[in-house]
């Protein structure tokens, strides 16, 4: 497992960079998969500067496990508080990931002892988004994959939507997640790239 830790507008002492690092190799026992030497731990520790909470550390870890992408982010008042708290949706997430692992026949046919209502049984808490852009993301490189398992994909890395290439019908789509809990998908049948 490669480990990348960054830091934003706090200085990590090397007791609390060495307490992150055992806190995410401890996630090895979970998922052997995190031992091959291509998956990748990326951890963006950064001050928050909200004057509304006591939570002052925001801990985010991002899993690079092929072929998917599992993430946790969480606030605490100290860098162990944030770390633990992120550690224990990580493990969740983990876990989840393991037992839906082998859910397609290699046709590509679903198998029935793994159902999307496991995945909401187990969803993160909602996060509240404020009304102006907060954060941009581009990308060039789309996952073809089957509907069911991109909401899948959306769950294991706590976004309210999944942008891949939709293996059913050949388009581009948005998976996302509703008001009431149940999905949707968005497809665009024309895309001009530009």
């Amino acid at each position: 497992m490669q480990f990348q830790l960054f830091s934003e507008g706090i200085e990590l002492s090397e007791d609390q960079k060495e307490y992150v690092r055992k806190k995410m190799t401890h996630l090895e026992k979970f998922a052997e998969e995190l031992v091959d030497e291509s998956s990748t731990v990326r951890v963006d520790v950064r001050s928050n500067k909200d004057k509304t909470s006591d939570k002052h550390i925001s801990f985010q870890v991002t899993l690079f496990v092929h072929p998917v992408v599992i993430r946790a982010e969480d606030r605490g008042a100290t860098l162990e508080e944030a770390v633990d708290l992120a550690e224990e949706k990580l493990r969740k997430q983990i876990e989840r990931y393991k037992t839906k692992q082998h859910r397609r026949a290699q046709t590509g046919e679903w198998i029935p002892e793994s159902t999307l209502e496991q995945l909401s049984d187990a969803q993160n808490d909602l996060v509240h988004v404020k009304p102006s852009i907060g954060k941009r993301k581009k990308f060039s490189d789309v996952q073809s994959i089957h509907e069911d398992e991109a909401i899948e994909q959306l769950e294991l890395i706590g976004h309210d939507f999944y942008v891949f290439h939709n293996k059913d019908t050949g388009l581009l789509s948005v998976a996302y997640r509703r008001e009431d809990n149940s999905y949707g998908v968005i497809e665009l049948e024309q895309w001009n790239k530009q």
